[in-house]
């Protein structure tokens, strides 16, 4: 099979498709040319047509300003029953990965701290089980699904550097993905135990790179995979460094310096999680925290405060510091940066929603991981990013969340809500995992009391609903009989 774009001018032309013509690429189609492997042929024919098919279903969905809904699959009979339930996606989890999947096998927290090649091959299981009942359905020409439900799956924080991110990408493309997503947090420090206040983003500018890495990879292998940017900012507080201005909205100074930073206070601190969280929360009360534009507001008289605004737009906190102590501010982020040397940072919907902004360009979608349902964080994303990107993809988790207070037809028709404001693919990645729990807590408590009653009933009723697992011998055996026959 011929590669889709096998020289410079196919290459040009895939660029200014229109399923790729938005991206904002810092690359010639003759330099990607020269990167691909020699004699023009199509790597990934399957990754391809699996990205083509989420793109049609997502652009159908965004035209009825309708949403695709998913949860995460944990294993290939999960992924099964959800294309035989009518799931037009699949979503694969690091989380899951984590919980149940460690090359180690010592399962724990999600802290993506697996081999970069969990999750492709995670992806790759569920395709070839896709795969083999789909050769089952030709061979007993008894259905008409579609067994290639399109998988979306979590590329972490892309493992990595640059060559990394792209080794990663070639993985999931290997595999058979539609879509990748990647967040905006630093590799190898994802942390999400109680009072561990590490959820450590990098800069905006850093995480453009790992998107850029990614789409370069994609371009090389000319594939129309759907690139998803995640950034965690929502729930961030903590940042690696201080150095982009896209983020000085959002770091922290302190503006009393009375007393020592907060590194020198926790050095010799013995405490963790929650004891520990509040030692820091104490210092930061103390230490009087805001971001550097509220302390010349603050600080100086509004005529002042103009005359630093303008000079200081677009200027990273280093430089624009220096305009301010013209004015006698007092402020300082190095202070304020913990035992690990990270700075502080204020997570909220604005700054999720001004990275966002910046990712847009580099990627076909983008997606704020929610902390916790809010509605009205919800339409303002939406209201912010489709002012400046009309028609953006955006992506929402149900990842977290308490609905005590809500009736169970309002809990029903929350995706529902949230679809019509734009979001055109909507996930609960851990779904699958927790109810696979609780569903086998059931059985195998009622198996140990009843014995072989529980498998009886559960057979039956798996028979008379159609289950197709429950006959797989039969079904399989029939692709097994097939191949053993054409062989005589």
């Amino acid at each position: 099979m011929s590669h889709p774009a096998a020289s410079v001018g196919d290459t040009e032309s895939f660029f200014q498709s229109p399923q790729q013509s938005h991206f904002a690429r810092r690359w010639s189609a003759a330099q990607v040319d020269r990167l691909r492997n020699p004699g023009g042929l199509e790597e990934y024919p399957l990754a391809n047509t699996q990205g083509l098919k989420l793109r049609n279903k997502l652009s159908e969905v965004a035209t009825k300003r309708e949403t695709c809904w998913t949860f995460g699959a944990a294993d290939p009979i999960m992924a099964h029953e959800m294309g035989e339930a009518g799931f037009e996606t699949l979503y694969q989890s690091g989380a899951n990965a984590t919980l149940c999947e460690t090359p180690t096998f010592d399962c724990g927290g999600d802290l993506a701290d697996y081999t970069y090649d969990t999750l492709p091959k995670r992806v790759k299981q569920i395709v070839q089980n896709q795969l083999h009942w789909a050769r089952v359905d030709r061979t007993r020409d008894t259905c008409n699904l579609d067994r290639l439900v399109p998988i979306i799956a979590d590329g972490d924080s892309g493992h990595g550097n640059s060559t990394a991110t792209m080794k990663l990408v070639k993985l999931f493309l290997d595999a058979g993905a539609a879509a990748i997503h990647f967040d905006d947090m630093l590799s190898g420090e994802k942390n999400f135990s109680v009072g561990s206040l590490t959820h450590v983003l990098v800069p905006v500018r850093e995480h453009i790179r790992r998107l850029l890495a990614a789409k370069l990879q994609l371009d090389i292998a000319g594939v129309h995979t759907v690139l998803i940017a995640r950034t965690d900012s929502e729930s961030a507080s903590r940042i690696t460094s201080a150095i982009d201005p896209l983020d000085r909205p959002f770091i922290l100074g302190r503006t009393k310096l009375g007393h020592p930073s907060l590194s020198r206070r926790m050095m010799d601190s013995k405490s963790v999680g929650a004891v520990r969280l509040a030692e820091e929360q104490a210092w930061e009360q103390e230490a009087r925290l805001c971001t550097l534009d509220e302390a010349v507001r603050e600080q100086c008289s509004l005529e002042d405060y103009k005359s630093f605004e303008s000079p200081s737009r677009g200027l990273d906190v280093a430089d624009a510091l220096l305009i301010a102590r013209q004015y006698g501010v007092i402020w300082d982020c190095e202070g304020c940066r913990n035992t690990r040397g990270w700075y502080r940072y204020r997570g909220n919907i604005e700054a999720a929603i001004a990275r966002s902004k910046a990712y847009a360009d580099y990627a076909d979608m983008v997606w704020s991981c929610a902390p916790g349902y809010n509605l009205d964080n919800v339409k303002r994303y939406a209201s912010a990013i489709h002012e400046k990107f009309p028609g953006k993809w955006m992506g929402y988790n149900w990842s977290f969340g308490t609905f005590e207070n809500e009736s169970d037809e309002d809990i029903a028709s929350l995706v529902r809500t949230v679809g019509r404001l734009g979001f055109v693919w909507q996930f609960n990645p851990q779904a699958g995992f927790y109810e696979q729990g609780v569903a086998m807590n059931r059985f195998a408590k009622a198996m140990y009391k009843d014995h072989m009653l529980p498998y009886v009933k559960s057979i039956d009723a798996g028979t008379k609903e159609g289950v197709s697992v429950v006959d797989w011998y039969e079904q399989a055996g029939d692709l097994t009989d097939a191949m053993t026959d054409a062989i005589q």
